[in-house]
């Protein structure tokens, strides 16, 4: 079984989705905790590239899956806005935030195009 194997069994994923998923690339933004979660989720799902804001995200990131290009864009690495989580503990709070952005982006990449009419714009 390859790496993925178990999400594309899913009805939502597929290999069309995976192929998706391992095609798109995602701006991750912030360089904390949260974006450690969700840059290391979006790793583990096969996303083609993960763009971070620092070298020591970038580091902790690669490891997860050699097929992964992770790059770094400083500018990217503004604090992302996020939903408050009902929460104690600001560790926990950041790990749910960081879950969240990566569940976001790989909804945005598996939502299906919308069908062309073919006319030009």
């Amino acid at each position: 079984m390859n790496r993925h194997g178990r999400q594309t069994r899913l009805a939502e994923v597929g290999s069309a989705g995976q192929a998706r998923i391992a095609s798109a690339r995602v701006e991750v933004a912030g360089d904390g905790l949260d974006a450690f979660v969700a840059a290391r989720y979006l790793a583990g799902a096969g996303v083609g590239s993960v763009c971070v804001g620092s070298e020591a995200l970038a580091a902790a990131v690669a490891p997860v899956d050699a097929a992964v290009h992770v790059e770094v864009d400083r500018a990217g690495a503004a604090e992302a806005h996020v939903d408050a989580f009902d929460l104690r503990d600001p560790a926990a709070r950041a790990v749910a935030r960081g879950a969240r952005s990566a569940l976001n982006a790989l909804r945005a990449i598996l939502e299906p195009s919308p069908p062309s009419d073919g006319r030009s714009s």
